[in-house]
């Protein structure tokens, strides 16, 4: 299959821009990706890619506090912004004869940046209020957990949203000088989609980004995880009514021919009610009310998670021995052909279904530039992988992964809760939940549940700084 024609720009300060015109609609989508992320974070330093996107909305030289936000209403468009744990986007979508303010005022803001003290510390409690209602969710406990036993060395073992005691200690120098080494033109690229005359897109794009120096520091390679030598196994105790179970799975990176064969292994393990979990959890012994599995490959080799959400009265031990069984059923038998044909067109039109706006197709082309090895030439080649992987390449890559004894299990239990504590609790999340929504949450750092993906292109941001949600 072959998308849309894009045009390279390439500036001698390192900087990249990817040039989409789609004239369908007049509109204009802008991405900016910094090759920075949670995995860059020294010690220390967790949260600060996620505090810094923040601040990149608090002013600049050119824009004040405010404006940024003022001018995309005013001109009746939309920005946004999101961190993970491999990079940082900021987005706008804009109709075609406004959208160039968009590059304007990201060139303002890649080195021009206030980071004004008094702003820091307001932001700096926006961002720990945000942590506190993150910590209410009942899926986050559990996935952080799995994370951190799965990632023991790997930077991927901290949380995007840092942990607290780095965040309170955080000082505004600290985070200049994180931006400084991190953000240039020669850690990031621009992806423009839509209604555009290319020659004069790549004309404002030199005049905007030409002339800023390549100050960034070449991205550090992060430490190797080491090969599991066991099971790794934990119990978390969490403020929530109903019990959850975890298994996760060190598998490889994105883009990787693996990846694909996870994708379609995934699917057939627990995404939709044609899954064996599905089938055998939720309709057969209705011992879950909700099954989920994750492929969440990376820019470094990342992980598969299997999440489940027990009824009252399931035992969790015969829940995590089904699940296994099924894992097992799944390596011996491998995908049957005629779910193999099913799975393909569902991915086929979930990879297509991206394409539908400026915005997904901007979004598409940074994630493949930004974690494939082959950048966004990659997605001419996705749908022809997935029609190319065979039930015993599959069957390969199941025993090749999921191993029991290279495993990662966490049991989230709740905690009796004595009912002062239930009150004072919805007492905090109500004061918390007031004081990020005056604020406006800008980034964000996981999905507020397990999210089921089935394409590389359909990561979105896990949470914006205006909704919930997302997904791959």
């Amino acid at each position: 299959m072959s998308h849309d024609p894009v045009e390279v720009v390439q500036l001698d300060n390192g900087f990249r821009a990817l040039l989409a015109p789609r004239r369908s609609l007049p509109l204009v989508a802008s991405v900016l990706w910094y090759r920075v992320g949670s995995r860059d974070e020294r010690t220390g330093e967790t949260g600060l890619s996620h505090f810094l996107e923040h601040m990149m909305f608090k002013g600049t030289r050119r824009y004040p506090k405010g404006h940024i936000d003022l001018l995309t209403a005013k001109m009746g468009g939309s920005n946004n912004a999101f961190t993970d744990n491999d990079g940082t986007a900021y987005y706008f979508a804009l109709a075609s004869d406004r959208w160039e303010t968009a590059l304007e005022i990201e060139a303002s803001r890649m080195r021009d940046c206030l980071l004004d003290p008094s702003e820091f510390a307001s932001e700096k409690s926006v961002v720990l209020e945000e942590l506190a209602m993150g910590e209410d969710d009942p899926w986050r406990p559990l996935y952080q957990a799995a994370e951190s036993l799965l990632f023991q060395v790997h930077p991927y073992h901290h949380p995007v949203i840092g942990y607290r005691e780095d965040l309170e200690r955080l000082s505004v120098d600290g985070m200049r000088a994180y931006y400084d080494r991190n953000y240039g033109p020669n850690r990031s690229f621009l992806v423009v989609a839509g209604d555009i005359d290319v020659k004069r897109t790549a004309e404002r794009v030199r005049e905007l980004f030409g002339p800023i120096p390549a100050n960034a520091v070449p991205r550090a390679e992060a430490l190797t995880e080491p090969q599991a030598q066991g099971e790794r196994r934990a119990v978390v105790h969490t403020p929530h009514a109903v019990a959850r179970l975890c298994l996760a799975f060190a598998t490889t990176r994105v883009g990787d021919r693996d990846d694909y064969a996870l994708d379609v292994l995934a699917h057939d393990l627990g995404t939709g009610k044609n899954s064996r979990l599905y089938k055998r959890l939720v309709l057969d012994d209705e011992s879950v009310t909700d099954v989920s599995v994750i492929n969440e490959t990376r820019l470094d080799p990342g992980a598969l998670f299997v999440l489940a959400e027990l009824r009252e009265g399931a035992s969790m031990q015969k829940v995590e021995a089904a699940i296994r069984a099924e894992i097992e059923a799944l390596v011996r038998e491998g995908v049957a052909k005629q779910d193999l044909a099913r799975i393909r067109t569902q991915i086929r039109a979930g990879f297509l279904f991206q394409e539908e706006s400026a915005l997904d197709h901007a979004l598409k082309l940074a994630r493949f530039e930004a974690l494939t090895p082959g950048g966004h030439r990659t997605l001419d080649t996705v749908l022809p992988t997935y029609d190319s992987l065979k039930q015993d390449e599959l069957r390969q890559v199941a025993s090749r992964y999921l191993t029991p004894n290279k495993s990662v299990c966490v049991h989230a239990i709740p905690s009796r809760v004595e009912p002062s504590e239930v009150k004072a609790r919805k007492t905090d999340q109500k004061r918390v939940k007031q004081a990020v929504t005056q604020q406006g949450v800008r980034g964000a750092t996981r999905p507020a549940r397990a999210k089921k993906r089935i394409d590389k292109a359909a990561k979105k941001p896990a949470k914006s700084r205006k909704q919930n949600g997302g997904g791959k």
